[in-house]
């Protein structure tokens, strides 16, 4: 146990809870001697089951302390001296709290029900295949509480084990309506008694249609501490958003940089460089506390010097500095502040107390913080570059509708390089740093009204402010805005309060998934997918379905993309006669004509095969969405391919993205074309099946919000 309030309620308290809620459990009693225990059997009834409870043994059946089928008065006794001598030569170290003796039920098919409260995020419920089994298969789902009659379902439809509750292979018919009312009862509970940590019922037997669900064994552990209230008291509401100052970082009509240098060594020095580079076309102030100028520019001794009161302050001055810095500014008026400056919370200890001292006088004073210890800010849509990041050696900082907001300075900046490398234009990156003051749920919020973006990519570690998180995700969706999350690292959200099922089986990746799923979040699993699906998000409209097209000239690589796409649930339709009989009179007669279409390497003699294929595939009403698989070809006949496939996907409106494994510097020109065509290009692949399954799922998103 985590701490001395943290402790497992007592089996009959668990059941007066539990029917509270309309949980219904077998009858049951608890009992602490032999003759207890016989007594009891014969006020339940025979057959009984007899089942150890101690509270440091979360596998019963791994001590055997468990009994079933018991008959008779004799068969109790030896069953309760088996089961407690058992415990004492498994644990040597542990005692029997006492026994619990219940009436033997049999039938139904074994599921697993428990619930967990995270620190973070709230209390979640899971499902999943119950018995012996519930870890070992590890087939289980998870939904933050509370639930609707919805959610609980769809819970069920994504077990894999799901078919068994429905009769699978001539099996009984379980009463799957029971147990999502019973989803429904734990989840409430959850929310109503604080105070509950976990939930176990394992197993519940699901029996058939009419009977019910029981929860044959229950387990909950609650914090003694935590106090009660009613249920349906609201919580208190999340403070307001800093949207006004957000808008003053992204779009700021004045800048102050306090610690201006001319020295492209130190931060203040590459601020200076880069805010040039870039051609910001507002008003500039150089302030460091020696005056003087810097390349011709006068250089002010204190931001109270400045002859207007500047949108936006740059702090990149040492840590000892920056308090004083953020009053000056406070007094001046100047409400937003980027603070580049490290040895804060990063450092922990005294960090953090420096840290909780700057944001108390930021507090004080008015200003609203983006770090310390960040990168800064780019604004391209404004042409505002306002970070440190070599990112912004390169010379164009193209424009686009993706917004990039990642937590790492380092991994934010060298995604930053790659989108520009690759001709992806970004709207805004930010770079939230240590998140003393604004939190990602800040900028995420304000990104969602941002005209300039149109898709949110985001690299996130941890989540210091969950229910503005939770809102802002919610505006995006409602707003049809995609927000893309690559979520890292592992924290404190994910520790178990005590050991049991629903404590290990509630970790990072499962929570996350669940808190991802219900505020309606495209979710990737590797760095690279963060950029490919928010370009592809961005440049191509959303799929009405997972039916996909796929044309190659290789009917090897058609092989590839039939498998990646099996692995990914996507469909590869059959198309219809009339299409068919449409792309047969455009290919050779060694060509395939059906889903996926093998164009054979002849269409390299005749490119203008492609947008015949294209427009017969595109023009079929089953098909969502194309992939071209491409292998190698090179300018100057791979641009008329291009310029083929940038066309039929403009006329159908449908998404359609290219793989072509072949070396890029073959084809620059071709390139371009899709480039300004607004497809995207893949090298591989998996990563383009990868992409069009995450525009499916945000399509799935939508259609469920509409």
């Amino acid at each position: 146990m985590t701490t001395p309030s943290i402790v497992r309620l007592d089996p009959s308290a668990a059941e007066i809870l539990l029917a509270q809620y309309g949980i219904r459990t077998p009858a049951q009693l608890v009992v602490r001697t032999c003759a207890d225990a016989v007594e009891a059997a014969a006020r339940i009834g025979f057959p009984v089951a007899l089942k150890i409870i101690a509270a440091d043994v979360s596998h019963k059946s791994d001590v055997g302390g468990v009994r079933l089928n018991l008959a008779s008065g004799e068969d109790v006794e030896q069953a309760f001296y088996d089961i407690t001598a058992g415990l004492e030569r498994a644990h040597p170290d542990s005692h029997a709290e006492g026994v619990h003796v219940q009436r033997m039920v049999t039938g139904g098919t074994e599921m697993f029900v428990g619930a967990k409260r995270d620190a973070l995020w709230g209390p979640f419920v899971l499902c999943g295949v119950g018995g012996i089994f519930v870890e070992l298969l590890g087939d289980v789902v998870m939904q933050p509480a509370p639930l609707t009659a919805s959610v609980a379902t769809a819970m069920l439809h994504r077990l894999k084990a799901a078919p068994i509750l429905s009769g699978y292979r001539g099996g009984v018919v379980r009463d799957s309506k029971a147990l999502v009312n019973l989803l429904l009862a734990v989840g409430q509970l959850m929310v109503d008694r604080p105070d509950v940590i976990e939930i176990d019922l394992n197993p519940v037997l699901v029996l058939a249609i009419g009977d019910g669900a029981l929860a044959v064994d229950a387990r909950m552990v609650v914090d003694v501490q935590t106090r009660v209230t009613a249920p349906g008291v609201a919580a208190a509401t999340a403070p307001p958003v800093a949207s006004t100052a957000v808008e003053r970082m992204l779009n700021p009509v004045s800048v102050v940089i306090v610690g201006a240098s001319g020295d492209q060594e130190k931060i203040g020095g590459r601020l200076l460089r880069y805010v040039g580079k870039h051609g910001y076309a507002g008003r500039l102030y150089l302030v460091n506390r020696h005056g003087g100028e810097i390349n011709g520019v006068r250089v002010y001794r204190s931001v109270r010097e400045l002859p207007e009161v500047p949108d936006l302050a740059c702090v990149a001055v040492p840590g000892r500095a920056v308090v004083d810095v953020i009053e000056d500014c406070g007094a001046v008026g100047t409400r937003a502040a980027i603070v580049y400056t490290s040895g804060f919370g990063e450092t922990g200890g005294d960090g953090r107390r420096r840290e909780a001292t700057l944001a108390a006088a930021a507090r004080r004073h008015g200003v609203r913080l983006c770090g310390p210890n960040t990168v800064g800010i780019v604004s391209a849509a404004s042409r505002c570059c306002v970070a440190f990041s070599m990112a912004l050696e390169l010379d164009a900082a193209a424009r686009g509708e993706i917004a990039l907001l990642t937590q790492s300075g380092a991994l934010g900046g060298s995604l930053l390089s790659r989108c520009w490398a690759e001709g992806i234009g970004i709207s805004r990156w930010i770079c939230s740093g240590n998140e003393a003051d604004l939190t990602v749920a800040d900028y995420l919020n304000h990104l969602v009204d941002d005209p300039a973006t149109r898709v949110i990519a985001l690299f996130l570690e941890s989540v210091r402010d969950p229910e503005g998180f939770r809102k802002a995700c919610r505006r995006a969706a409602d707003a049809r805005k995609p927000v893309v999350v690559y979520k890292t690292g592992r924290s404190a959200a994910g520790a178990r309060a005590v050991e049991s099922h629903s404590g290990a089986l509630a970790g990072d990746a499962l929570l996350y998934d669940a808190v991802f799923r219900s505020l309606g979040v495209v979710q990737v699993h590797d760095l690279q997918s963060v950029m490919d699906v928010a370009q592809a998000l961005s440049w191509q409209a959303t799929p009405k379905g997972r039916r996909i097209a796929v044309v190659s000239t290789s009917g090897a690589a058609c092989s590839i993309v039939a498998d990646e796409c099996e692995k990914a649930d996507l469909q590869i339709p059959a198309l219809t006669d009339a299409t068919r009989r449409r792309v047969a009179a455009a290919i050779p007669d060694f060509g395939v004509s059906d889903n996926p279409i093998d164009l054979t390497a002849q269409v390299m003699v005749n490119p203008s095969m492609f947008g015949q294929v294209l427009d017969a595939v595109l023009d079929e009403p089953d098909i969502d969405a194309l992939l071209m698989m491409l292998t190698t070809n090179a300018d100057p006949p791979a641009i008329e391919v291009a310029r083929n496939i940038v066309a039929a996907a403009q006329k159908s409106g449908k998404p359609t993205v290219v793989v072509r494994t072949g070396a890029e510097s073959l084809a620059p020109q071709s390139l371009e074309v899709y480039r300004q065509g607004y497809v995207p290009v893949f090298p591989m692949p998996d990563r383009a099946v990868r992409t069009l399954r995450s525009m499916v799922e945000w399509a799935e998103i939508v259609g469920k919000e509409a």
